[in-house]
């Protein structure tokens, strides 16, 4: 059973930290029980939700992603701050009541890349690595992630653990960031090698401008 916070505009993903505030009433209650339990069962399902615009039902945009409450700072009106770090994607299997907030029974879904696909996740680890670097070097110090967290694609889970931190800090609307967390993990590779990839052209496009406005700014 996983206790569930969904969000409108907010996309978990596996192995990325979520800093949250926290001040409805129900949340703080949660909050309060899951810091009473032992810190490996202090998780909350993040899961996007979407409204109807014709009926103003809510829907549940799944997978989900379960983050364990790793960080907790109160504040002096009951509010507080917290940090999640993503563990597992999940499917719901089926809500739950009795609850202030909603809950469900969950299905974890694998972050694991196949064995059989190892060559091509060295290939996209390489790629993504190469594309980001660039991208960042021509961004000017508006990427998202530094050098550091940009190496270790070529160790043992380093390809996803880097592919996520792209997938959830790049400036993607959340319904597209929902469906990279939709796809399987090489599949949510290529398609972040595919971002960079744009990327890469647009600010390649642009490098004859900045120079033309450096210039400029110099008379």
């Amino acid at each position: 059973m996983l206790p569930l916070f969904p969000l409108p505009d907010l996309v978990h993903f596996p192995g990325t930290p979520l800093p949250l505030h926290i001040f409805q009433p129900r949340y703080r209650q949660l909050v309060a029980e899951l810091l009473a339990r032992p810190e490996q069962e202090r998780r909350i399902g993040m899961i996007l939700v979407a409204r109807d615009a014709d009926s103003g039902v809510s829907e549940l945009l799944e997978p989900g992603c379960a983050g364990r409450l790793v960080a907790h700072q109160p504040l002096a009106d009951g509010r507080s701050n917290i940090v999640l770090l993503g563990e597992f994607r999940f499917a719901v299997e089926r809500e739950l009541s009795g609850r202030p907030w909603r809950q469900a029974v969950v299905r974890p879904l694998s972050e694991q890349v196949p064995l059989l696909e190892a060559e091509r996740a060295d290939e996209l680890g390489r790629e993504i690595t190469a594309l980001a670097a660039a991208v960042a070097r021509l961004s000017e110090g508006r990427f998202p992630l530094d050098s550091a967290e940009l190496g270790g694609a070529g160790r043992p889970g380093g390809l996803m653990e880097l592919v996520n931190r792209l997938a959830a800090r790049l400036d993607l609307p959340a319904l597209r960031k929902q469906t990279l967390l939709a796809d399987e993990p090489l599949a949510r590779a290529g398609e972040i090698a595919g971002i960079l990839r744009s990327r890469l052209r647009l600010l390649d496009s642009l490098d004859p401008f900045r120079h033309l406005a450096a210039r400029s700014e110099a008379n």
